[in-house]
């Protein structure tokens, strides 16, 4: 018996049938990687100039001037954007509304009632008085 392509062994001996002749299928472009790879094409001088490998003069002359003034005003922004902080007054609004000691505040569901025996027998009454209405009407 010989193995195929799953590495089993074949019963073309066993059933008496000619082994079938297989077709090749075309080789498929395999995408293993989302970020391409230094030396694949794509993979252009101003990736590098991101990465800091490469100077801004000669990534301007290759990539053209437009793309990295974009990209030094992004990253402009972006590192505006992260040495943002809470303004003072927001931060001691927030201390100020937390409770004093730790495990102090308690949710509203997890709250214990407490019933007096009035509002249990007023529950009581309103109870009966709905179940007999719904009798009345049922009958």
């Amino acid at each position: 018996m010989m193995p195929d392509e799953a590495g089993f062994e074949s019963n073309e001996k066993i059933t008496g049938r000619d082994p079938v002749q297989r077709k090749d299928k075309p080789a498929e472009q395999m995408y293993d990687r989302e970020v391409p790879i230094t030396g694949v094409p794509g993979h252009t001088l101003l990736h590098d100039w991101l990465d800091g490998e490469v100077d801004e003069m000669r990534a301007s002359e290759v990539e053209g001037k437009s793309k990295i003034e974009l990209w030094t005003r992004i990253n402009a922004e972006s590192e505006m954007l992260r040495r943002r902080v809470t303004p003072v007054h927001v931060q001691q609004r927030i201390m100020a509304s937390l409770p004093d000691t730790p495990g102090t505040a308690s949710n509203w569901w997890k709250q214990q009632v407490t019933m007096t025996p009035v509002s249990a027998i007023a529950i009581g009454v309103a109870l009966l008085a709905v179940g007999a209405l719904i009798i009345q009407a049922l009958r």
